[in-house]
């Protein structure tokens, strides 16, 4: 045990370093790609001659089509070369921003992000298999929590970047700036696919959907699934929470949702810390801590200091979650399907935050106040947190079980072994 430890705090040495600054890069830029175009709908609505509510469905859109087309690219090219398939797929990223930057129409600027998206919806899963396999097992969760970073610095730094850019220029300057950036990483991250262990001879789409069946994927898809679901109840409609309830101006907001991305950004670092050591224990720590800080952010949404602690705290949560879920779901699932699975739970997020929305809009449309939707993020939440303790609970008694169960070899002689029982 002492030896684990040790080798949890050992620091990575300088290639792998390297390599994963390279995917932190990678996932920074498919991250602001996602979320650059909330700033951004008010200028594409009014150029594009359409509503408001219409242009908010590029959103929708684009959440939709990683939903749907995550998993079959990810059967389709999964005997794919992954240094050729990055270079499609960043290739395939570039197009649809450079196709949504010069679109004269609002449905050619559709068309230009259902592209980004399918591209997007393969190339994250990517990242994070290439982010484990840089580095020694015992340091997954700190690697798969260096490409989550980018998300959280996408949160912190290239919203505000993005949307500012679009101000002072046009919002097609926007998605310019993400081809050029896409086009600036694409050369180091192939480099790195090439060199990666390849996916195992024998492998098939066969062997791929087998992975589906197994308990264990289902169940961090499940919790995957549920605590999105539980963060964006809440999360989407943030804003007129702290300005309806809590008494924000609408200026603060932007101040606020900057220090929720820096909470996101701790999380994301510490949860990666956790999971090096355990798991399952990182996700249910994380689960308990989403679940706490969305029950009081609601029991104290009319009292401002308190508010903001938790509005932190629910940032940093969440983000903690998630590199201990992909850590598990890489743990779990076998070397030939594990950019399936990956697939899969990325999915699955999309489909939770989708839900968590629509789930909110239900709430509201029902008359219940702003200050109610944590709490039901965090009973959610809660959900999620008793199928995690149920699983660790499981997983420990059934390792009991196997480690008292002898062996075939250990078996007494004429004694029938365990796979005749």
């Amino acid at each position: 045990m002492q030896t684990t430890e040790t080798n949890t705090c050992q620091p990575l040495d300088r290639k792998a370093s390297l390599a994963l600054a390279a995917l932190t890069l990678c996932s920074f830029t498919l991250g602001t790609g996602e979320i650059m175009i909330a700033g951004l709908l008010p200028d594409i609505a009014s150029d594009t001659g359409v509503s408001l509510s219409t242009a908010g469905l590029l959103i929708s859109v684009f959440a939709m089509t990683v939903v749907v087309g995550g998993p079959i690219l990810a059967l389709t090219t999964g005997a794919a070369r992954r240094s050729r398939l990055v270079v499609v797929l960043m290739a395939c990223y570039v197009l649809g921003n450079v196709v949504s930057a010069v679109s004269p129409s609002f449905l050619l600027l559709a068309v230009g992000r259902i592209a980004a998206a399918l591209a997007h919806s393969a190339l994250m899963p990517l990242f994070f298999g290439l982010a484990a396999d840089v580095v020694p097992p015992h340091k997954r969760g700190t690697a798969v929590a260096r490409v989550s970073l980018g998300f959280s610095l996408a949160m912190v730094a290239g919203l505000p970047i993005g949307t500012a850019l679009g101000q002072w220029l046009d919002w097609r300057a926007t998605f310019w700036a993400v081809a050029v950036l896409t086009l600036a990483v694409t050369a180091p991250v192939a480099l790195l696919a090439g060199k990666a262990p390849g996916v195992p001879a024998g492998s098939g789409r066969l062997a791929e959907l087998r992975v589906l069946g197994d308990r264990r994927v289902r169940i961090v898809t499940a919790v995957t699934a549920l605590a999105a679901a539980a963060a964006f109840t809440a999360y989407t409609y943030v804003a007129p929470l702290l300005t309806d309830t809590v008494g924000f101006t609408a200026s603060a907001v932007t101040v606020l949702l900057l220090l929720f991305g820096i909470g996101g950004t701790v999380g994301n670092l510490v949860g990666g810390r956790l999971t090096d050591r355990s798991m399952m224990h990182a996700i249910c720590v994380g689960l308990a801590a989403l679940g706490a800080s969305l029950l009081l952010l609601g029991a104290t949404a009319t009292s401002k200091v308190p508010a903001v602690a938790f509005l932190f705290l629910f940032g940093a949560a969440y983000y903690a979650v998630i590199p201990a879920v992909n850590t598990r779901m890489i743990d779990v699932a076998s070397q030939q399907a594990r950019t399936l699975a990956l697939t899969v739970q990325s999915s699955a997020f999309n489909l939770g935050t989708a839900l968590g929305g629509w789930f909110g809009g239900r709430l509201i449309a029902a008359g219940t106040g702003l200050r109610w939707l944590p709490v039901a993020g965090g009973l959610i939440a809660v959900v999620a947190l008793l199928v995690a303790l149920g699983e660790t609970s499981g997983e420990k008694r059934r390792n009991v079980l196997a480690a008292a169960s002898p062996t075939p070899s250990e078996a007494p002689a004429g004694a029938p072994s365990s796979e005749g029982r």
